[in-house]
């Protein structure tokens, strides 16, 4: 059994998503580059979803298929904007990912761009971009010596006088965008690397100062023709970067929109219409048989996951949390033999709960923990209302009955309670109580003060509760 949910190195652009399209991306992938390959406006489009959502997976990929798989002939660059929020000017950084990329017979048109982008970047970074610069000269071959020697020579001070002047900082913008623009368009004859697209990864988890400064780049140097970004964030957090910045008051949604022109979201189904699979539970399904998760553990988990994620997001990244942490659950509890006790898959529904909770929703954890879960709780959780947990209401048949909520939800008020809520005389809960009364033991008759609740002993106790707030497992 492995403890951490497999994570195969991807090679970068040489690779795309192949046959083990585990999440079904390959039909977004396609449709992306479609639309990158039919715009010839500079588009900056943000792949929004949370932290854990697969989007650094699917963008790692993407960069490879785009070519690849999707027969585009397009310039492709990514840059992990994190591992880079040292610098206090993306430019350079941007500028030296590109030079790498850029086709050798583009290697003259290269020169021109970085060149240029010399002129145009903050003196205190200009240096750093003279260094890549130098060490890119016999790759690119038409780099001016002029302007690398003139960062660090006498020049140095003419150059950052024209650049403080107004007009030579817009010079400097000029001469740079028109160098792109030569870089970047489509010739008849040869069309290798033409369009350009920059995949800017993890700009979310970067200084919020960083973070905006990347935009402004983009929306200040690099908006020409044929040019696009591709952005993999969480827009909440970018929001929350804009109001670090500029304080409160600030409108950060439509801060956002002078950057971004379109935002799309990773898919959370697989399939068509009438084969349609959620993305976390295929997800789910994989990392069980990669991983080795017994039989008896891994339907439940399925069971109880499929409950909770019909009402709550649960990130991928959670998934693969949730699953590291039940191996390393007791050996009684994963091997099968033990699995053959009477009341085994109960406990471990419940043993379930308290590590899905733990990992996703620390604050019903602690209510588990403390035994003060509340009919409201179990709604939020798993959706268990009136109409989902009662077979009957005034005596009619309810279409809307759940049972499999109705088990989850009158499990834990027994538990807590230590009966089915008197608000809840049904006959449906009154079978109930009378199959939890067979399954769990209030020990009260042997130490009160040890144990509130638990079960009953048969060999194999799974669960206890020692006092009020913990549980041995």
């Amino acid at each position: 059994m492995k403890f951490l949910p497999p994570e195969p190195p991807v090679d970068l652009y040489n690779e795309g998503f192949g046959s083990s399209d585990i999440l079904g991306r390959k039909k977004t992938s396609k449709a992306l580059t479609n639309l990158l390959e039919r715009i010839d406006d500079p588009l900056v489009l943000a792949l929004n979803g949370e932290w854990g959502t697969g989007k650094s997976y699917f963008l790692k990929r993407w960069v490879g298929a785009h070519t690849i798989e999707n027969n585009s002939s397009s310039t492709v660059v990514y840059f992990d904007a994190f591992a880079n929020d040292y610098l206090s000017d993306p430019l350079p950084a941007l500028v030296s990912a590109l030079s790498e990329r850029v086709p050798s017979q583009k290697k003259v048109l290269i020169g021109n761009v970085m060149n240029a982008a010399i002129k145009l970047a903050k003196p205190l970074t200009r240096i750093g971009l003279a260094v890549a610069t130098t060490g890119m000269s016999e790759a690119a071959g038409a780099i001016s010596s002029t302007a690398i020697n003139a960062v660090g020579g006498e020049s140095a001070t003419a150059i950052e006088a024209f650049w403080k002047k107004e007009t030579g900082r817009r010079t400097a913008m000029e001469e740079f965008q028109k160098a792109l623009m030569a870089l970047a368009e489509p010739k008849h004859t040869d069309k290798t690397g033409s369009t350009l697209v920059f995949v800017i990864d993890e700009l979310d988890r970067c200084r919020p100062d960083y973070a905006l400064e990347v935009l402004e780049v983009i929306k200040h140097c690099f908006s020409v023709p044929h040019v696009h970004f591709v952005l993999g964030v969480n827009i909440s957090a970018l929001e929350n970067s804009v109001v670090a910045r500029y304080g409160e008051n600030i409108d950060a949604k439509s801060y956002l929109k002078k950057f971004i022109q379109v935002t799309l979201e990773l898919p959370s189904t697989i399939g068509d219409a009438h084969n349609r699979k959620q993305t976390s539970l295929e997800y789910l399904a994989h990392l069980i048989k990669e991983m080795g998760i017994p039989e008896h553990i891994a339907e439940p988990l399925k069971s109880r996951l499929q409950l909770v994620l019909a009402v709550n997001n649960i990130s991928l990244r959670e998934i693969g949390q949730i699953v590291s942490s039940l191996t390393l659950a007791s050996p009684k509890v994963l091997t099968t033999a033990s699995a053959r006790a009477g009341d085994f898959e109960s406990r471990v529904a419940l043993m379930i709960d308290l590590v899905v909770t733990k990992i996703t929703f620390p604050e019903m954890f602690s209510k588990f923990l403390n035994a003060s879960v509340t009919p409201k709780d179990l709604e939020a959780y798993i959706n268990a209302t009136r109409t989902s947990i009662l077979d009957k209401i005034e005596n009619n048949y309810n279409p809307e009955y759940n049972s499999k909520i109705a088990y989850v939800f009158f499990t834990w008020m027994y538990i807590c309670k230590n009966s089915i809520p008197e608000s809840i005389e049904t006959a449906a809960s009154l079978n109930y109580e009378k199959h939890f009364n067979s399954k769990f033991d209030i020990w009260l008759n042997q130490d009160p003060k040890k144990y509130h609740i638990g079960f009953r002993p048969n060999g194999l106790t799974i669960l206890v509760f020692t006092r009020p707030n913990n549980w041995i497992i």
